[in-house]
């Protein structure tokens, strides 16, 4: 079986990417292909997480930065195990980038790489971040790295058994598996409405909630919300709101509240440190309340409900 899950910077992906491996392995010959290179803090803290979010679940970890198709020569790794790779954008990154050069063929290599890979590897998990909804161009060394990642995504989707894509912790299926892992019939607190800028989110939620001008909370970066409203929209912002202030997000909120919130995570990672911090406190906090919430993902005016 060979799976393809993709999404943007903390969208969940990683941690259900690993609870699927889990699944589809039965806790037997259960391996971890560890791509990245840490080259600063906060890659060595971002390692730290993963290394604590899949403690106690039976992975192996094999570090591997370039050549996994030769993890399999040596006898103590069983083809006939689930190799969770961890990811595709790090494994791309390494090679094209390596010994600082720019190594614009790198495709190529890849491609080969993941052949003799997917061939030989009896369950294939592939985890990629989705950098390709930015509106703004990049210099050359940036832009063929997109189109390079783009061309592998392409390239394992086409082998995909199942393809899915997470946002806020929730699974929308795409090829294939859409019963492999159901979320509970537990009932849920909130409503979560979410959906790229501009997208129709705040006109689709008054409508579908009845909600009337009184009863909605825009958020603003530099003010607290009134909590006392029915709706609190664009959310992210208020979470840039209790980073700058050094304040915890509020977590218990009145029952049957509505929440709408802007996907910010599918781009580019920023240069700018703040914003990369806002990027990873806001997506920490979506999936928390995203696992209370019924939620739906908005595109275009069109809503497409999203299931864990």
């Amino acid at each position: 079986m060979v799976v393809f899950v993709f999404g943007g910077s903390k969208s969940g992906k990683s941690d259900f990417a690993q609870n699927l491996s889990v699944k589809i392995s039965e806790r037997k010959n259960l391996y971890y292909v560890a791509t990245m290179i840490p080259h600063d803090g906060e890659d060595e803290e971002r390692i730290k997480k993963h290394i604590e979010s899949r403690s106690g679940l039976g992975f192996k970890t094999i570090e591997c930065p370039y050549d996994i198709d030769e993890i399999f020569d040596g006898k103590e790794n069983n083809p006939y195990g689930t190799f969770l790779v961890e990811s595709l954008t790090s494994l791309l990154s390494n090679i094209m980038f390596k010994d600082c050069e720019v190594h614009f063929d790198s495709w190529k290599k890849l491609k080969e790489m993941l052949d003799v890979f997917v061939a030989k590897g009896k369950n294939c998990v592939f985890v990629c971040d989705s950098i390709f909804s930015d509106a703004e161009s990049y210099g050359m060394e940036t832009e063929a790295f997109r189109h390079l990642l783009a061309n592998a995504s392409s390239f394992i989707c086409g082998l995909s058994d199942i393809v899915v894509e997470v946002k806020n912790g929730y699974a929308n299926f795409m090829k294939g598996g859409d019963k492999i892992l159901q979320d509970s019939e537990r009932v849920k607190k909130y409503f979560f409405v979410t959906g790229g800028a501009h997208n129709g989110k705040l006109e689709y939620a008054k409508k579908r909630f009845c909600l009337g001008s009184d009863d909605i909370c825009i958020c603003k970066k530099d003010v607290e919300p009134d909590f006392s409203k029915r709706c609190i929209a664009y959310l992210e912002n208020y979470i840039w709101f209790c980073m700058k202030n050094k304040i915890q997000p509020k977590m218990d909120w009145k029952k049957d509240t509505v929440f709408i919130a802007t996907d910010i995570f599918c781009g580019v990672v920023p240069m700018e440190k703040d914003l990369r911090e806002w990027r990873e406190k806001t997506g920490e906090y979506f999936q928390m309340i995203a696992k209370e919430s019924y939620c739906e993902r908005v595109c275009f005016g069109l809503a497409q409900e999203m299931r864990g």
